[in-house]
């Protein structure tokens, strides 16, 4: 894990093995950073977000749902803001990615193939 200078991390928030977290970046409280996920610099993550967790990784087999590992992490860039209880997911393959400067509202659920 590597968390850059003057990040906030607040109450019940994890920030799981092998994720970066950017200078002057905050989480407020409850945020939940997944393993290998990494958000850039000067990011605000508001309360109940979910950043890398599985997405919807089933597929049909022989008429029933067989679990897909999700091998891909999530990419978030700079001066990023993620509202609260949104969930972005990694990718099944590739990273999930969000650019520089994105603005997300509150109960977003964002996922990638």
């Amino acid at each position: 894990m590597e968390i850059g200078e003057r990040v906030f991390v607040g109450p019940g928030c994890i920030v799981q093995q092998g994720a970066q977290i950017g200078a002057d970046s905050r989480l407020t409280a409850r945020v939940n950073v997944c393993a290998a996920v990494r958000i850039g610099r000067r990011c605000i993550v508001h309360a109940g977000a979910v950043i890398g967790a599985d997405g919807f990784g089933f597929a049909a087999n022989a008429g029933t749902w067989v679990k897909v590992p999700q091998v891909g992490s999530v990419q978030i860039g700079d001066d990023v803001e993620i509202g609260a209880n949104t969930t972005i997911d990694r990718g099944a393959i590739d990273d999930t990615v969000v650019e520089h400067g994105v603005k997300l509202d509150n109960q977003i659920q964002w996922a990638t193939t």
